[in-house]
């Protein structure tokens, strides 16, 4: 919950009979006794909150996911950095074999 008051879902609900509580739901009423209860309930996809209210919701990478992208970065860096070696490379090469074909025909 936005909020960050802790609530659940209300037994007359019917995901509350799932036996399991879905990770995102979006509800219609709060229904206040001695604990909060969230009625009108459907469950939601994470990425739909994200999607349809970026103002209100974002989707929080795992610890290993921004692990594996951080890895996944410095590996395209690293071919990024040998690729344009090996075109220098073949540069230097090309005007290497120009020169020497100039200094030959003179």
């Amino acid at each position: 919950m936005l909020s960050g008051i802790p609530s659940a879902l209300h037994p007359s609900s019917a995901l509350f009979g799932l036996g399991y509580t879905p990770d995102y739901v979006c509800y219609h009423e709060l229904i206040s006794t001695s604990k909060e209860f969230m009625s009108c309930v459907t469950a939601v996809e994470g990425e739909w909150l994200a999607e349809l209210g970026p103002m209100f919701f974002s989707i929080k990478e795992s610890f290993e996911t921004t692990l594996r992208k951080r890895e996944e970065k410095k590996k395209e860096k690293l071919r990024m950095e040998l690729e344009l070696e090996e075109k220098a490379k073949r540069e230097r090469e090309e005007q290497e074999k120009e020169t020497a074909a100039s200094s030959t025909i003179r």
